[in-house]
């Protein structure tokens, strides 16, 4: 097997991660989901303080839905 091919461990992983991801937003960036709840909170006071980048993703973002 070559470096580059992909192991079936990491393809698991990856599919965790994106099964939690339609649960929980946030829980796609994994040890920064409490930095999405920063900047979520800071969007929310002023979402002009927060990059443009994020406006879409918070739009229909609901902090710990399961």
């Amino acid at each position: 097997m070559s470096p580059q091919s992909p192991s079936n461990s990491s393809i698991s992983t990856d599919t965790d991660q994106a099964g939690n991801a339609g649960k929980n937003p946030a829980a796609a960036f994994g040890a920064n989901e409490w930095l999405v709840d920063e900047i979520y909170q800071q969007y929310l006071q002023d979402p002009n303080s927060v990059d443009r980048a994020w406006w879409d993703f918070f739009a229909d973002y609901k902090p710990g839905a399961a």
